[in-house]
């Protein structure tokens, strides 16, 4: 297997561990920042995943898209509920970096670029499959609190695992670029739960 496919692998990992820290010493302030921020983040998956379903060429890339972009497209709305179990709505205008991230997306007409990301951020939920739980338990959240986390591990298994499959088709020819978009994504996901979880 490829240096560049070997790197892939590793981001996702490298991802988790520098966050784990950071979740294991946040409060229940960081905990309600998170589901804040990731209203915001992913509030635009359904548009982002829509786009690329449109602009790709291989059919089979099309139905990939399309299936994400319904399946991902109302997740935001569980942040929000579990944010109104707190009797708290989404705090703050849309991050800087959320924004900026949305718009590389949508300015692009690449699906390397567009699996390079996906391929980090939907298989970084499986390597918080401990910890997250454990620290979630250690605030005492209820389970109307956490329904945002929960389902998210479990959905990004598949999707992270069928993300990887239709990477690996593009890694030949558009090595370069799936890696350069799946290390900008990894650093804007680390920054983004950083910046939420640290007091």
């Amino acid at each position: 297997m490829s240096d560049t496919w070997n790197e892939l692998e590793r981001l996702p990992a490298s991802m988790a561990e520098a966050v784990k820290p950071h979740l294991a010493a946040t409060n229940l302030e960081g905990y309600q920042r998170f589901l804040s921020a990731m209203v915001h983040y992913t509030r635009g998956s359904g548009e982002r995943l829509r786009h690329a379903a449109t602009r790709a060429k291989e059919p089979y890339l099309k139905a990939f898209f399309d299936r994400l972009a319904r399946e991902e497209a109302g997740h935001y709305r569980l942040a929000e509920a579990d944010l109104a179990a707190f009797n708290l709505t989404t705090a703050g205008d849309t991050p800087a970096d959320v924004t900026a991230f949305h718009r590389a997306w949508m300015e692009s007409d690449d699906p390397a670029t567009w699996l390079g990301a996906l391929y980090v951020l939907e298989s970084v939920g499986g390597h918080l499959a401990e910890a997250a739980p454990k620290n979630l338990g250690r605030l005492g959240l209820g389970r109307d609190q956490v329904r945002f986390v929960m389902v998210h591990l479990e959905a990004d298994a598949e999707h992270g695992a069928s993300t990887a499959e239709h990477a690996r088709r593009h890694l030949d020819a558009h090595g370069d670029r799936l890696l350069a978009s799946a290390r900008s994504a990894a650093a804007f996901w680390v920054g983004l739960h950083v910046r939420a979880f640290s007091p």
